[in-house]
């Protein structure tokens, strides 16, 4: 498929508008920064490929988390993924997260000990501030779901914190 009508001055917008919700979707979902850059492109990629009309800019971001979420969720099911062993994991988050005091280095390693899907849901939550029943719909879930994500999240993360 070739991209139709590639206007330059609309892809930089765009990639202003919403190249680091993106990546910090996507960083916050697999952990690692060479991953979360690898979807910021292809989202911008499905994006004008697709052609896609939009209601208004709610509708666009939306679709653009669930592209996000998608994207995500098939680097973690990919062959090279499921490779790894526990100690790369391991390894990542290690070298991902350096060891301080500072509390938002620790609410940053309390993060990634969350499941994927949990720090997603944590993220798009409280940081985009998403209402639960849209984060339902990029995650492909229901609403309760998403809901006992959010309140697994929050007991993990205060036994983790107390721990610290």
């Amino acid at each position: 498929m070739a991209i139709v009508n590639f206007d330059k001055q609309v892809f930089d917008n765009l990639y202003q508008k919403y190249s680091s919700m993106i990546f910090r979707t996507s960083y916050n979902f697999l952990l690692n920064k060479e991953d979360a850059e690898d979807i910021v492109q292809e989202v911008f990629i499905k994006y004008f490929i697709s052609n896609k009309k939009f209601n208004d800019s709610n509708h666009e971001k939306a679709w653009i988390l669930k592209v996000t979420a998608n994207l995500c969720k098939n680097a973690l099911r990919s062959k090279h993924r499921q490779n790894l062993q526990l100690d790369d994991t391991i390894k990542i988050i290690d070298n991902t997260f350096e060891k301080s005091r500072d509390d938002h280095i620790d609410l940053e390693n309390t993060l990634s000990k969350l499941s994927a899907n949990q720090r997603l849901a944590v993220y798009l939550f409280y940081y985009e501030q998403i209402p639960i029943k849209d984060i339902a719909k990029i995650m492909k879930s229901n609403e309760n779901t998403v809901k006992s994500y959010l309140s697994r999240s929050k007991s993990k993360m205060k036994i983790y914190l107390e721990k610290e």
